[in-house]
């Protein structure tokens, strides 16, 4: 997916604030923003009645997955999707992202 830069306005305590909370959570302000208006501008609300398959199309999390469903627990629903012949739901990119960046990191640490 091709990338443009954007400058943004932002007050200089929001920037630090975002800052502290995507360095505590391994990830970057560009990952956070780009999740926020991906959700904000998304086609509305097609969830599939199955909470199995909404799970599996990344349109409910699993926690909300394992109470609609009434399995005991991740590992549970994992089996439930096995079962089914449904994958779990591929993470966002910037995740794919974050963790092969902290990954080269810790490779190329050792």
């Amino acid at each position: 997916m091709a990338s443009k830069n954007t400058t943004l306005n932002l007050p200089e305590a929001l920037i630090a604030r975002t800052r502290a909370y995507a360095a505590a959570h391994g990830t970057t302000m560009t990952a956070i923003v780009r999740s926020h208006l991906e959700a904000i501008t998304a086609e509305p609300d097609r969830t599939p009645d199955d909470p199995l398959r909404a799970y599996a199309q990344g349109l409910i999390r699993s926690d909300e997955a394992v109470d609609r469903l009434g399995v005991r627990d991740y590992a549970d629903l994992l089996v439930t999707l096995g079962d089914a012949g449904l994958s779990p739901p591929r993470p966002p990119e910037h995740q794919i992202e974050n963790e092969a960046v902290t990954f080269a990191r810790i490779w190329l640490s050792a």
